[in-house]
């Protein structure tokens, strides 16, 4: 059983959320000056704030995503876990439609494993920690690999 926490900055969720809604009062005020008629309005300018309030709608809004948050992998024999802050996916082995290991030009730097199941996405950054990297790959190759071809294989 091989386990993986993926950390995210707090930070980050935080900026988002306030450059989105800092952009949303913006616009907003823009949109509502217009509709009231003070002041020199253009409809482009309000065309424009109003794509950049649902930007704003959008950045908000994606804050609160569950990939924001920290995520656990958790490898078994037979299938995975994905603990997140809304709660657990499980998948078998055989509902990985794609996997990949991203590696650059210096390997000692970071490594990426890419799972595709279905629509979803996940991507496992791994930092100074290459060996992990291909630990974690090689397993769920194995895993993926024994599934498709119908092996049941002791470890």
């Amino acid at each position: 059983m091989l386990n993986y926490h993926v950390r995210k900055n707090r930070r980050t969720r935080y900026t988002l959320r306030i450059v989105g809604f800092t952009t949303i009062l913006v616009c907003m005020s823009q949109i509502v000056a217009f509709i009231m008629g003070y002041g020199r309005g253009y409809k482009i300018g309000t065309f424009i704030a109003f794509a950049l309030c649902m930007y704003g709608f959008y950045l908000f809004f994606n804050s609160f995503r569950s990939g924001a948050y920290d995520i656990d992998y958790e490898f078994n024999h037979d299938y995975f876990i994905i603990h997140t802050k809304y709660g657990d996916r499980k998948h078998t082995y055989d509902e990985i439609g794609d996997l990949n290991q991203i590696i650059p030009e210096n390997e000692a730097l970071y490594s990426i494993i890419q799972i595709t199941i279905g629509k979803k996405q996940y991507l496992l950054p791994f930092s100074y920690k290459k060996e992990l990297a291909d630990q974690i790959y090689t397993f769920l190759n194995e895993r993926i690999t024994s599934q498709t071809l119908g092996l049941d294989s002791e470890e």
